[in-house]
């Protein structure tokens, strides 16, 4: 009898800290746990538009840090920054401008070990170029926005995770200096993403992500591009105790779509700690690599 009470109680263990196995995030959608009560996370992204031909790109790329604070268990609060390339260096038209500051608030009211619900809410201050006709709206465009959404998890088991997101956007109106004002539509978005941790330290993932805007014309640019699908495959990897590497390479598949960009390149890092005993840095080489596993005694 004893030892049925252990396994079972040795599996809740395992299955409640599924959930804190990192790296734990997915890259688009949202994920239901939070940052650690007291942690903050820093992070660093780069992402690009391309299309295979290059004077058909979407002429954006953006650099975005960002933080991530667990105020207390399950509440986390999230602000990011982020600067722009607009054009491609070396034409004419190229230039950097400072985009857009979305701040949010994450809070995950039911957690268990097999499936968790939370809410999250965004309001973005309109500090990017809203003279700029081709940026998305999902961008930096230089509007009043704020997202609504509603985050599912499903954990199969300590390894295999399921996330859902269901969003509203609301998307405000840009000023386009001498030329009239554009109220951008708003939007519902649709996110799914299924990730399966390797092992400790590697994480693999596939996401789609879908947006349907209420009208056809989304800027005065994009006039036929409201129904927008991409896959996103994705990996991350924790390189150091906290701190975690992601790539990912985004698909366009409506045609909505790829008329604006047809793949897109996401690169990136976080590294989260404790607040109250402060960052660890690597020392050498050899606390860049997961440590090696205790060898077996011979008998």
């Amino acid at each position: 009898m004893h030892t049925r009470l252990r396994l079972v109680f040795l599996a809740a263990v395992l299955c409640a800290s599924s959930a804190w196995a990192r790296p734990y995030r997915a890259m688009v959608t949202r994920t239901a746990s939070t940052t650690k009560s007291g942690n903050l996370e820093l992070g660093l992204r780069y992402q690009g538009f391309f299309a295979l031909d290059l004077d058909e790109s979407q002429p954006y790329q953006q650099v975005s840090p960002s933080l991530r604070f667990g105020i207390v268990d399950n509440l986390e609060a999230n602000l990011y920054v982020e600067l722009l390339a607009l054009g491609l260096p070396g034409e004419d038209d190229f230039k950097i401008a400072f985009g857009d500051i979305p701040l949010g608030l994450q809070w995950t009211f039911l957690e268990s070990s097999t499936a968790a619900l939370a809410a999250y809410g965004r309001v973005t201050l309109p500090t990017g170029p809203s003279d700029e006709d081709g940026i998305l709206p999902s961008l930096s465009d230089g509007t009043w926005d704020w997202e609504g959404t509603l985050v599912g998890e499903l954990r199969a088991n300590k390894d295999l995770r399921f996330m859902f997101n269901g969003s509203y956007l609301h998307q405000g109106t840009r000023d386009r200096d001498t030329l009239p004002d554009f109220d951008v539509p708003d939007a519902f978005q649709l996110a799914v993403a299924a990730t399966y941790n390797l092992d400790k330290f590697t994480m693999l993932g596939l996401e789609v992500v879908g947006r349907l805007y209420f009208e056809d014309v989304i800027t005065p640019v994009w006039r036929d591009n409201a129904a927008q699908v991409e896959i996103l495959p994705m990996v991350r990897h924790e390189a150091f105790p906290g701190l975690v590497l992601e790539a990912v390479a985004g698909v366009a598949v409506t045609e909505d779509l790829r008329e604006i960009y047809q793949f897109r390149v996401l690169l990136g890092a976080t590294y989260e700690f404790d607040l109250a005993s402060g960052p660890k840095l690597p020392k050498s080489k050899s606390d860049l690599r997961p440590p090696k596993p205790t060898p077996r005694r011979r008998r």
